[in-house]
């Protein structure tokens, strides 16, 4: 499944990278630091940080200083950039919505909510090995 949605994604054009776009999406409740950013995307600082570079060239975002710790900054999103990631949302749910159109309401339903499911479970086994806990066979 990964394989085919990877192969998929790179025969479309989207207008945004995908790095980009998912960092978008972590600031569209505001302004976050690089390193709240980069634990929210399960990356390193400096992954994003080169990111976030890119993205300022780019002019998708902005860097503030950080009132809270004047050493860092705040990153927020552009009018550019908030504009360019709410395309890219409704392009990828206009074809979300053309591939399982074919579905009945109740199998959409439950797909979605297995995958919901499936994303907590995720995020659960993430954050406990953040924490330390031990690598099971349960943890994919």
């Amino acid at each position: 499944m990964a394989r085919s949605m990877e192969a998929i994604n790179r025969k479309r054009a989207y207008p945004l990278e995908r790095a980009h776009y998912l960092l978008l999406l972590r600031l569209a409740d505001g302004p976050r630091s690089i390193g709240s950013l980069a634990t929210g995307l399960a990356l390193d600082d400096s992954t994003v940080t080169r990111q976030v570079a890119a993205m300022e060239k780019a002019g998708l975002v902005k860097r503030h200083t950080n009132p809270a710790d004047r050493r860092s900054a705040l990153i927020e999103p552009t009018p550019e950039g908030s504009a360019r990631a709410q395309g890219m949302r409704n392009l990828r749910l206009a074809r979300i919505a053309a591939l399982f159109a074919s579905w009945e309401e109740a199998d959409r339903a439950a797909l979605a909510n297995l995958l919901a499911r499936v994303n907590r479970q995720l995020a659960e086994t993430l954050a406990g090995m953040d924490e330390g806990e031990s690598d099971t066979a349960a943890d994919c």
